[in-house]
């Protein structure tokens, strides 16, 4: 009998060992074996530990998450290893054309993809912060000096809410159309239709989110329509960590499928699997375009004067931004449903919230 035992599982050790040592070895070569960028592979392990340390206490232990420094911590690595390999990659080529994995296979990864990361990056990380009550009252809040003071909002929270894009011009930008432009050159006949659908697939997700996972997400959470510790919170920062996978791991599939560790194909998989991720959650999350039809209605203007020239859009949201401050829709309490607020709106709990900075980030390649 223990030689037939023997005999069964001695076949699926040998496998289970060769893998392990495949990884071992596949980490070692990425992270340690070489010199070269050696900062910016450090930074990148200590993103990804981070990442799969969070991801287990989300998932198996949500209070000491939200209370752990992961809240904070990751994305503001996120923010770090953007401006490391800004600095470190400047050899690669500076098109519009993005080249990332879900819309090439053959494209080399353009320098203005890898700089306007940071751009993304830095909103990940404000919306980390905002989304907890504590940081958002204790540090965003008490930024502002006077502003703060007479109003108890800041200048950085006025800023990230309503008018990141009257910076957006000092970061470059990678364009979906520019890569469907030049299919020819960047994908291969055999992956052209998938790709060319994948990419299709990213520029449609990415023109709806800059608004409607972007805008009307962060101008929920300045009505103050967010609970604290609520099951919807909970989701917020389910979501979040799907950002921060958008934002930065995107990256890292990109140097996986370059280091020949996996395909073109399962490059574009393990990128695009995030738009049925948010497809899903922003199906859950309808009731708060049916439940804030003032803000829905800023938002989907907002949207169509967003193709007009960039002062006009400028303006609007200006606009907007005196609007929410006055009170023409007014702050809600927050919670897992139920309230109202003083316009007879419901009071929504924010489930996109953690949307916002992958909503808003990656929007601009979409034109």
């Amino acid at each position: 009998g223990y030689k037939v035992k023997r005999a069964v599982f001695q076949p699926h050790w040998h496998r289970l060992h060769a893998a392990a040592m495949g990884f071992v070895s596949a980490v070692y070569h990425l992270f340690f074996a070489s010199q070269k960028f050696r900062s910016h592979r450090l930074v990148g392990l200590c993103f990804l530990t981070q990442y799969a340390a969070a991801v287990y206490l989300y998932l198996f232990d949500y209070d000491r998450y939200l209370d752990s420094p992961f809240v904070w911590s990751l994305p503001l690595t996120g923010v770090t290893q953007s401006i490391i390999a800004a600095l470190t990659f400047t050899f690669l080529p500076r098109k519009a054309d993005p080249g990332f994995a879900a819309v090439s296979d053959k494209s080399v990864l353009s320098y203005y993809t890898v700089v306007e990361n940071s751009f993304y990056a830095l909103q990940l990380l404000f919306v980390s912060v905002y989304l907890h009550q504590g940081y958002r009252e204790s540090i965003i809040r008490r930024l502002g000096g006077p502003l703060s003071m007479l109003c108890g909002r800041s200048v950085v929270e006025y800023f990230f809410v309503f008018f990141i894009f009257y910076v957006r011009t000092l970061w470059p930008v990678s364009k979906m159309g520019a890569g469907l432009k030049n299919s020819a050159k960047n994908k291969s006949e055999k992956n052209m239709v998938i790709l060319t659908a994948s990419t299709y697939a990213v520029k449609i997700f990415y023109l709806f989110a800059k608004h409607f996972l972007g805008f009307f997400v962060n101008y929920l959470i300045f009505l103050g329509r967010v609970e604290h510790r609520g099951r919807d919170q909970r989701l917020l920062y389910g979501v979040q960590l799907l950002s921060g996978y958008a934002a930065t791991v995107s990256i890292f599939i990109h140097t996986l499928k370059f280091k020949g560790y996996i395909g073109p194909l399962t490059a574009m998989v393990a990128y695009d699997i995030i738009i049925p991720g948010y497809a899903y959650l922003f199906w859950n999350a309808g009731h708060l375009i049916t439940g804030n039809p003032q803000l829905a209605i800023l938002c989907l203007i907002a949207l169509f004067v967003n193709l007009l020239p960039k002062p006009t859009w400028h303006c609007y949201q200006l606009l907007v931004a005196v609007a929410l401050t006055t009170g023409w829709v007014a702050a809600g309490a927050g919670g897992d449903g139920g309230g109202s607020t003083a316009t007879g709106l419901s009071a929504v709990p924010s489930v996109g919230a953690a949307m916002s900075a992958s909503g808003i980030c990656a929007a601009d390649r979409a034109m």
